[in-house]
């Protein structure tokens, strides 16, 4: 369903039938060409052929600059919102992180203290949570403790959905058995991560945090 290919080819049959058959069925044969029309609209493969530039934005005007060109798309606004995440990452970046975050999130001021991302701070402020948010680059694993540049990396995205009102977009987590969902809405030609549960869902610890020694007193 989620290739052009087929979906031509299985509307080209209904098309066909179409023609052969009664007034009821042939309106039947239509309303499923309908359908599966619709649903060409909806399944989308994500675009992975978008160049961006090597190295985190130094400040929030120059991820805003970014954000106008790389923006225009679900894919390229959802690689921004990581962008934002891993400058919040490094505690020297923080204050500019905040907006970075706030813009990619389309959030008031203040969003950083308000209860719904409590759970998403929380787990930006908590160094040893860190790797949820390593585990959605490629080339990372449990094995290897989420190793990554934040300056050069790329997300591993599996699907794109189109609803009537967000567009969604599901990333792989290299420490989950299911890719997470990402919902993103459109404003004025741009587009935002609008919600991101799915970015900070615990996943499996790394190694390097993996306590081998519980049971073992001395190691209190």
């Amino acid at each position: 369903m989620r290739t052009s290919g087929l979906l031509a080819a299985v509307c080209g049959l209904v098309l066909f039938l179409s023609g052969c058959l009664t007034t009821d069925a042939n309106a039947s044969a239509k309303s499923v060409l309908n359908s599966l029309s619709s649903l060409g609209q909806i399944f989308d493969r994500p675009d992975t052929s978008i160049a961006f530039p090597n190295g985190l934005p130094g400040d929030f005007q120059e991820f805003r600059s970014r954000y106008q060109q790389f923006g225009t798309s679900p894919e390229g606004a959802i690689k921004m919102y990581f962008d934002a995440v891993f400058c919040y990452l490094e505690p020297t970046r923080r204050a500019e992180a905040v907006k970075m975050l706030r813009y990619s999130m389309h959030q008031n001021a203040g969003w950083e203290k308000t209860s719904s991302n409590a759970t998403f701070v929380s787990r930006l402020n908590n160094p040893q949570m860190h790797y949820i948010f390593r585990s959605f680059a490629e080339g990372t694993s449990p094995e290897n403790s989420y190793a990554m540049s934040p300056g050069n990396y790329r997300l591993m995205l599996e699907s794109k959905t189109a609803h009537p009102d967000y567009t969604q977009i599901n990333l792989r987590s290299s420490g989950a058995d299911s890719a997470r969902p990402f919902q993103l809405r459109q404003y004025e030609g741009l587009w935002y991560v609008t919600n991101n549960p799915g970015s900070y869902a615990d996943v499996r610890k790394p190694r390097n945090q993996i306590n081998t020694n519980s049971h073992d007193a001395s190691y209190d």
